[in-house]
């Protein structure tokens, strides 16, 4: 089965007379003629460029996809970072109170306001770094830098 031309139109070029020997040897060796040969070149470079532009929307697409599964996450780790906190005050308030019951309360009657300055100071503590995590984790500067700090095998700060 015969090939159908490819319907064509005349353009000039000038290319280096080491390019055209290039290309007068490799249509030889393909039993083909110059200017087939140039248009092959022609088309496979267009089709890379054409792939080139494929891979950077797709990447694009990829790279939007990952921040927003990496900010859902960061902010799936800023609550587990304040539960964590008020678990941690809610333990320290524990042991003050199972303290608190073991001692005897004629001789110590003071020790209800260590109790009360205790808890409020437990609860400012947890209040404070839960405000800390939501804020790091809502900052886009301090999200792009730890997404930086993973994508790049550097350390993320641990006293964030």
């Amino acid at each position: 089965m015969k090939e159908s031309p490819i319907r064509t139109e005349r353009k000039t070029i000038h290319l280096p007379p080491d390019t055209i020997q290039a290309l007068n040897k490799l249509a030889a060796r393909n039993g083909t003629d110059f200017s087939k040969e140039v248009r092959r070149a022609i088309d496979e470079y267009l089709d890379l460029e054409s792939t080139a532009e494929n891979i950077d929307m797709i990447s694009g697409v990829i790279r939007q996809e990952l921040s927003g599964q990496i900010k859902g996450l960061g902010n799936r780790l800023a609550g587990l970072i304040n539960r964590l906190t008020i678990i941690s005050a809610a333990g320290y308030y524990a042991n003050i109170a199972i303290i608190a019951d073991l001692i005897d309360r004629d001789r110590y009657s003071s020790f209800e306001k260590i109790e009360a300055a205790a808890r409020k100071e437990a609860l400012a503590f947890a209040n404070q770094k839960n405000a800390d995590a939501l804020r790091i984790f809502l900052d886009d500067e301090e999200m792009k830098k730890a997404i930086q700090a993973v994508q790049g095998g550097r350390r993320v700060n641990p006293n964030l």
